[in-house]
């Protein structure tokens, strides 16, 4: 695609300037006079919840707050805005940190790449672009884990609050497979509206779009009309966060540029934070933080904030700051080194993935793909001139087609097959060790099953090919459909390597360290391999790719899944939030156990997983995190230490450490 590409980012360069006066206004400060400053709040990481919720603390125009990003503020860049570029940028150090995991025994010693966002916006700027929200149920067993008003009534007013949604019009209604009516039903009191993204429905739909949604309709899998109510199930057409009247990404960066003219919201981009302070007296037991010391082309700075520090790191790298901090199991620390400040041995554990697995056909000639913008360079061309000019068309739209389903709908009545699943689980969970969070999660996930009241699986269909290990050919169209588990039983960790602050911590999420995984993917490989072979879908299908067409049997798809095993990106829970018996790390007002003024806000502190693509429930945790900073609640049972409370006694505010690499990849 590298041709086609390369076209497009001529053409939108010509058409869009950058405001390079902007630029400078925030995203240029300098290193020592951002640490001469004072600050309320210390934010690490401007992305997916750290720019949401620096934005509302600084809302009433005098609390300063101040936000430290390591990577680059990149407005107009093609590879960011262009909705068709999506996954270029993933590997560029430009954009992506380019995590990788440790070989992972159960793939065949193989490490597996974990693209997250390393610019102003994280990794909403690299992401899929698909907006959507998992179920009520999902949401309501975070509050049932023991963290009251997270639960989908607490969540959902942060929802609304995020972005602006813009429904289907007549003209985009056409090849989608789905009627206008299907869009446009959901109650105005769940959808979002006056928010900072904008959300919308894409303009271009490919040949397959039609003839899958009615091959799957005959599976018993219906179109779901409202998926954002809180019951996801079924087939949709998914919001994806486009600017209908740009045609570019709507990403969190949006929450930078609105508050560009702001002398009270200050970011540092280029920076890397490498620690949290603290005071050297504890206040009601608690530490208290005072700072945040960062680096800048190897240059040591340290900033102070009078409130609070908010991590906003991310997955990877929040727990990281917090181990690298003194704060994590003390055993590791002080084996790196480290002198232990909370002994908390939930800090990196709990990592849960979507972890997916990549099937591919070649369609037949004449089927109409997004191959198009590989093959076809008159097409490339014709595209190009239509987003420029009108702002729509393939080049302005997203992954169209999405479904979420229970384990029992994949086994297609083989009742044989489904009962065996589940005799793999409980022996599995009749084996092996858990901790006490552990086990009210596994409760949970078998109960979902039992009910199906959550979905356990996704397909993702995507009309192109490159997904999986075979080269595409030329002059030659695909049809590429993922497989995502949605709810893992594997449970891994993200732990530091050192003591090095610059070295990237180990990430290591044992995929299908869990049997059940294994055999709920290649259930679900099944089930859409009997898909595409059932009319009219099978109409357009020439042969299967990946795997080989001599691949029939369950051990022959327990091993492509080995092999073909990749992430949707979708990793959270490694600081997560529970009670601290259950080896929670953040209470439910996301102060960090054992501090007083301390906070993690971003998809770390997701205590269980959800079936969604997870900007969406990321920009609702800032919202949400925002307003219980704001109000100055603090809802934790045991860890109620209020931020008046510390400025009152120590007149040092508590620096919000926000860990904001997202993610939401896919």
């Amino acid at each position: 695609m590298a041709n086609s590409v390369l076209y497009t980012i001529a053409v939108l360069g010509a058409a869009t300037p950058v405001f390079s006066s902007l630029v400078n206004r925030a995203a240029a400060e300098d290193a020592s006079s951002f640490s001469a400053q004072s600050f309320d709040y210390i934010i690490v990481g401007a992305g997916n919840a750290g720019l949401t919720v620096a934005s509302k603390l600084a809302a009433d125009g005098t609390t300063k707050v101040g936000i430290i990003e390591a990577g680059q503020y990149l407005p107009n860049d093609a590879l960011i805005d262009v909705p068709s570029n999506v996954g270029l940028n993933n590997n560029n150090p430009k954009y992506d940190w380019r995590f990788n995991t440790t070989q992972q025994v159960h793939l065949d010693n193989r490490t597996v790449a974990h693209a997250r966002g390393k610019v102003v916006g994280g990794c909403t700027a690299i992401n899929s672009l698909i907006f959507d929200r998992g179920s009520k149920e999902e949401y309501d067993a975070w509050a049932e884990v023991g963290n009251d008003g997270w639960d989908w009534a607490g969540l959902l007013p942060s929802f609304r609050a995020s972005y602006n949604y813009t429904g289907m019009t007549e003209g985009q209604q056409i090849g989608s497979g789905f009627n206008i009516s299907d869009e446009n039903t959901q109650s105005h009191d769940i959808l979002g509206s006056g928010g900072a993204i904008q959300v919308s429905q894409n303009t271009y739909y490919s040949d397959i779009s039609v003839p899958y949604v009615k091959t799957t309709n005959s599976l018993n899998i219906t179109i779901n009309t409202a998926p954002d109510s809180g019951d996801p199930v079924g087939i949709y057409n998914p919001p994806a966060s486009i600017d209908r009247k740009t045609g570019k990404r709507s990403y969190a960066a949006a929450y930078y540029t609105a508050n560009l003219n702001k002398t009270n919201f200050v970011v540092l981009t280029g920076a890397q934070a490498t620690k949290v302070n603290f005071l050297p007296n504890k206040q009601d037991g608690k530490i208290v933080a005072s700072g945040v010391t960062f680096q800048v082309n190897g240059t040591s700075y340290v900033v102070n904030a009078t409130k609070e520090v908010i991590l906003s790191a991310g997955v990877f790298q929040s727990p990281q700051l917090l181990e690298l901090s003194g704060i994590g199991n003390a055993t590791l620390l002080q084996s790196h080194g480290i002198t232990p400040l909370i002994d908390l041995p939930g800090v990196g554990e709990n990592l849960q993935d979507h972890a997916m697995s990549a099937q591919m056909w070649q369609v037949k000639p004449g089927v109409k793909t997004w191959d198009q913008l590989r093959i076809n360079q008159t097409f490339v061309a014709e595209a190009a001139l239509q987003y420029n000019t009108t702002h729509d068309g393939i080049m302005s739209s997203g992954r169209s087609v999405l479904t979420f389903t229970s384990f029992k709908t994949t086994a297609g009545g083989n009742d044989t097959e489904y009962q065996g699943m589940l005799s793999t689980l409980e022996g599995w969970l009749n084996s092996t060790t858990q901790t006490p969070l552990q086990s009210k999660q596994y409760d949970i996930q078998k109960r979902w099953i039992n009910e199906e009241t959550a979905p356990g699986i996704e397909f993702l269909m995507v009309p192109i090919g490159g997904f999986t290990r075979t080269r595409v050919a030329n002059e030659t169209s695909y049809m590429t459909v993922l497989t995502v588990l949605q709810h893992p039983f594997s449970r891994g960790s993200v732990h530091i390597n050192s003591s090095d602050p610059l070295e990237l911590p180990n990430v290591d999420p044992r995929y299908l360290s869990s049997p059940f995984d294994l055999a709920a993917l290649v259930q679900g490989l099944k089930f859409i391999n009997k898909l595409v072979s059932s009319a009219p879908l099978s109409d357009l299908i020439d042969t299967r790719v990946d795997p080989a067409t001599n691949s029939t049997t369950t051990q022959d798809f327990e091993q492509y899944v080995r092999a073909s095993l990749q992430t949707i990106k979708h990793p959270i829970g490694t600081c997560a939030m529970a009670p601290q018996n259950l080896n929670g790390v953040v209470d439910s007002s996301l102060k960090v156990w054992g501090s007083a003024n301390l906070r993690v806000v971003d998809a770390s502190i997701l205590p269980q997983h959800v079936a969604a693509h997870l900007q969406s429930t990321v920009y609702a945790i800032g919202e949400k995190a925002g307003d219980i900073i704001k109000s100055g609640r603090s809802t934790g049972a045991t860890n109620n230490a209020r931020s008046g409370d510390v400025q009152s006694l120590l007149t040092v505010t508590a620096i919000i450490v926000m860990v904001t690499l997202v993610t939401t990849i896919l």
